[in-house]
């Protein structure tokens, strides 16, 4: 599955609601300009990963209703993206970065060890039930793009 978008409409909405113009977030977050925020409320650019929380707690709202997902049952890259990781940093004792992306990916295989899921929940900052709902619904993704056999 390809990453979860960020929802620019989403964004400059709760960025107005907050009162703050594309000047005052641009401000809180460091940005050189506001030009930067201007294109992602546009679609035309993605953020960092590490900009999703930031942008999320700039406008008051959780970082999960800013991406293209279902809050309530998200694949993994969502969590990633809210958690404000990259790919690369998904690494930790129990799960290689490899095998985080297999999870990530959607791959079918054997089901991932009770340390990778431990490891995965903790880089998240979430529980290890919410881990397990997330790497099912990454495979649901991508269930589609599997081949048939015939």
């Amino acid at each position: 599955m390809a990453r979860p978008l960020l929802r620019g409409d989403r964004l400059q909405a709760a960025r107005e609601a907050a009162g703050l113009s594309r000047d005052d977030l641009a401000e809180r977050l460091e940005l050189s300009s506001p030009a930067r925020v201007r294109v992602w409320e546009l679609g035309l650019e993605r953020p960092r990963p590490r900009f999703v929380p930031r942008l999320a707690a700039a406008v008051g709202i959780e970082p999960l209703h800013l991406l293209d997902v279902d809050p309530d049952d998200p694949p993994l890259a969502a969590l990633r993206l809210a958690a404000g990781l990259a790919t690369n940093e998904m690494g930790a004792p129990g799960v290689s970065v490899m095998t985080y992306v297999r999870l990530e990916d959607g791959r079918p295989g054997t089901e991932p060890t009770v340390d990778a899921v431990h490891a995965v929940a903790g880089l998240l900052g979430v529980d290890e039930a919410r881990v397990q709902a997330a790497i099912r619904r990454s495979r649901r993704d991508h269930a589609p793009l599997a081949p048939s056999g015939g």
